[in-house]
């Protein structure tokens, strides 16, 4: 089913997980919408800033960012994207940073 969602979307990212998956119509900036919700997550290898390997839980989850994406219509209706984004915490260096990907600029929580 991810599979299915992520071609029809055309999304190329195997990170986003729509564990579940929730279209809802509502109406956004005066206009009926479809909002579809989904969450960015992944184990990171090691810390961008310090470059310390994730081992024996020296990198851990620390909440989320949301972030809006315009998807192309569906149905003749303006679609979005309602991902979280998954924040980590390293305890090495007491850096966080966001778990990123190719679909959103780096930075980027259009709400």
């Amino acid at each position: 089913m991810k599979n299915f969602i992520l071609s029809f979307l055309q999304i190329k990212e195997n990170n986003i997980d729509f564990i579940q998956i929730t279209v809802e119509e509502v109406s956004h900036k005066g206009i009926k919408s479809l909002f579809i919700t989904a969450k960015l997550t992944y184990n990171p290898t090691h810390c961008p800033d310090c470059g310390c390997i994730n081992a024996d839980y020296s990198i851990v989850n620390n909440g989320t960012r949301a972030s809006r994406i315009t998807l192309p219509h569906i149905s003749g209706l303006p679609a979005f994207l309602k991902l979280s984004k998954q924040r980590y915490l390293c305890k090495d260096c007491g850096h966080s940073f966001t778990a990123e990907t190719q679909v959103v600029e780096k930075h980027c929580h259009i709400l």
